[in-house]
């Protein structure tokens, strides 16, 4: 089962629950609130408080429900400095010693990197209709979770978080979310380039592979060994790490758990080259 967690103190989120609707009542409930079911099987949770600081949440789930899910997804706004919109998904966890946005310092939670990856798939033409860009974020912030999860975002000025058509969106990738059974490309763990990572969203749209956990090119140096073996773990089924640039490659700090994959490695089965570095900050 996939939960959508919906926070009544966040527009984007509201608004996803509004295009979802009720759905029928499971006789489940957290905290008072019912987990509701959708007709394509996917339950429903609101929550009165924001995604980052619903650290509650993972005691708060019934036994039940936490042992058939298959990922925990937040539908939200998308907070820059810039401003700009951008619709995004992202894995969860903190890669330094604090915790400024919830979740636990050096901790990471679960990622369904082949479900997350479907998600971006699928949001990359609504992005396109929309005239707003679709991409990978690296992971960041909480809640911090027990099971696999990930954040569904758009972003923007106040005009743009309000469009029912942005909702309808983030709504329309959770319904039916599924991975094809016949997805043989490797899962990766991805380092380098910026807080956005289009490199790697290019990668997954050629079908060369899906993305758990993403490391940004300025938390790489300062990364604990034990939280870099808590990246594996947490990226179920990963196959290898792929690096935005040769200098991260050559620092081999994966190489105990993984192998390197080479972008000449994917791209030798009939896809074009990729840009050596085409990231973006």
């Amino acid at each position: 089962m996939k939960l959508v967690v919906v926070s009544l103190q966040d527009p984007v989120a509201r608004g996803v629950g509004e295009v979802l609707g009720t759905g029928a009542s499971t006789g489940l409930f957290v905290d008072g609130a019912p987990i509701r079911s959708l007709e394509d099987g996917t339950w429903v949770l609101h929550r009165n408080i924001l995604h980052v600081d619903d650290s509650g949440l993972g005691g708060a789930l019934p036994p039940t429900v936490g042992i058939q899910l298959e990922a925990v997804i937040f539908p939200s706004s998308h907070r820059s400095e810039a401003g700009r919109p951008a619709l995004t998904v992202h894995p969860l966890g903190n890669l330094t010693s604090g915790a400024p946005v919830g979740g636990r310092p050096w901790e990471v939670n679960p990622v369904p990197a082949r479900l997350m990856t479907e998600a971006l798939l699928r949001l990359h033409p609504h992005g396109l209709a929309l005239g707003i860009p679709a991409t990978f974020e690296c992971t960041h912030h909480g809640p911090f979770l027990p099971w696999p999860s990930f954040f569904l975002e758009a972003g923007g000025d106040a005009a743009t978080l309000a469009r029912r058509e942005v909702h309808r969106a983030l709504a329309e990738v959770l319904l039916g979310l599924e991975v094809a059974r016949t997805r043989e490309d490797p899962i990766l763990i991805g380092v380098g380039g910026g807080h956005y990572v289009p490199h790697w969203g290019e990668l997954a749209r050629r079908r060369e592979a899906s993305f758990g956990h993403m490391i940004p090119r300025h938390h790489w140096a300062g990364l604990p060994a034990e939280l870099l073996e808590q990246i594996v773990s947490r990226t179920p089924g990963v196959r290898g790490v792929i690096y935005a640039r040769a200098q991260e490659a050559r620092e081999g700090r994966f190489a105990r758990w993984l192998p390197t994959i080479a972008e000449r490695t994917l791209a030798a089965r009939g896809s074009p080259a990729v840009p050596k570095d085409s990231t973006s900050a």
